[in-house]
C-alpha cells in the first residue's frame, strides 16, 4: 500500500524549496508502489520537483509517463494531461503547451461541463490564453476571455482574465484600453507576480508617452509587489533607475535600457 504520508512529506519539502530532497522521497516511494494510479501520482510529484530543479526534459518525461499509465476513462487523466502541458509551458515550449491545452479542452469537452470539472476547465482555458499571448496571438485569447467572463467565475479568475485581456489589447495596439484593464486586474484581486507585471506594463505605456514621473511611480509599485526571489525584481530596479534619470534631466529620445 502506498505511503501517502511520505508523499505529503515530499510535497512539503518541495514547497519549502527543497526539490532534490522531495524528488528522492518520490523516487523511493515509487519503488514500492504497485497501483498504476498511485505510480502516476508519484510521477507527477517527481515532475514538479524536476521543474523546480530546472530539469524540464526529465519533468516532461515523468509527466508523460504519468499520463500513459492512466486509461482514457480515468478521472485523474485530465489532470495528468494538464500537468504535462504545464511542464512544456514552463520550459518555454508555448506552442506545444498551447496545443496540449487545446487538445485537452476539445477531447474532454463533455467532462469539463460537469460541475466537478468546471473550475478545472476554466484553469485550462486561462493557461491556454497565457500561452497564446506569449506566441503573439490576441484575437483567440480575447474570444476565450469573453466566453469565460459570462460565467460565474471567482474574483481571482476575473482579475487574471482582465490581466490577460490587457496583454491581448496591447498586442493590438490598444494601449489606453490595456492600461484600464491592467488597473482593473490589480483590483481583481491579482496574485503578486502578475500584479507587479501589471504595474510594470502600465509604466511602460506611460514611459512611451513621455509621462516619466507617473511611469516612475508605477515602476516603483511593480518593485513593491514583486516577490524578493522573483527575477523580475532586477528588471524593475533597472527601469526605476533609468526613469529617475529621465525625470531629472527630461532628455528626449534617450535610449531605453536593454
Amino acid at each position: 500500500m502506498t505511503d501517502w504520508q511520505q508523499f505529503r512529506e515530499g510535497s512539503a519539502l518541495r514547497e519549502s524549496g527543497k526539490p532534490a530532497e522531495a524528488l528522492a522521497k518520490c523516487e523511493e516511494l515509487r519503488k514500492s508502489a504497485i497501483d498504476p494510479e498511485d505510480v502516476s501520482s508519484i510521477l507527477l510529484g517527481e515532475s514538479l520537483a524536476y521543474c523546480q530543479l530546472g530539469q524540464f526534459d526529465k519533468a516532461a518525461e515523468a509527466a508523460s509517463e504519468a499520463v500513459s499509465l492512466l486509461p482514457e476513462e480515468s478521472p485523474s487523466r485530465p489532470y495528468a494531461e494538464f500537468s504535462l502541458s504545464c511542464v512544456h509551458e514552463q520550459n518555454g515550449k508555448f506552442d506545444v503547451a498551447a496545443e496540449g491545452f487545446r487538445t485537452l479542452l476539445k477531447k474532454r469537452a463533455s467532462l469539463l461541463r460537469t460541475a466537478e470539472y468546471i473550475p478545472f476547465g476554466r484553469g485550462v482555458q486561462l493557461r491556454l490564453i497565457a500561452s497564446l499571448i506569449v506566441l503573439g496571438h490576441a484575437l483567440e485569447p480575447l474570444s476565450i476571455a469573453d466566453a469565460l467572463k459570462a460565467e460565474d467565475i471567482s474574483s481571482e479568475e476575473r482579475g487574471e482574465l482582465s490581466y490577460r485581456e490587457a496583454q491581448a489589447h496591447r498586442l493590438l495596439g490598444r494601449h489606453d484600453l490595456a492600461v484600464s484593464l491592467y488597473k482593473e486586474a490589480i483590483n481583481g484581486p491579482l496574485e503578486d507576480s502578475l500584479a507587479a507585471r501589471a504595474h510594470f506594463h502600465i509604466a511602460e505605456v506611460l514611459y512611451d508617452r513621455g509621462e516619466f514621473r507617473e511611469a516612475l511611480d508605477e515602476f516603483k509599485n511593480a518593485e513593491k509587489r514583486v516577490e524578493p526571489d522573483n527575477p523580475d525584481r532586477g528588471l524593475f530596479t533597472k527601469w526605476i533607475e533609468h526613469t529617475k534619470r529621465k525625470v531629472t534631466d527630461n532628455k528626449s529620445g534617450a535610449d531605453r535600457p536593454i
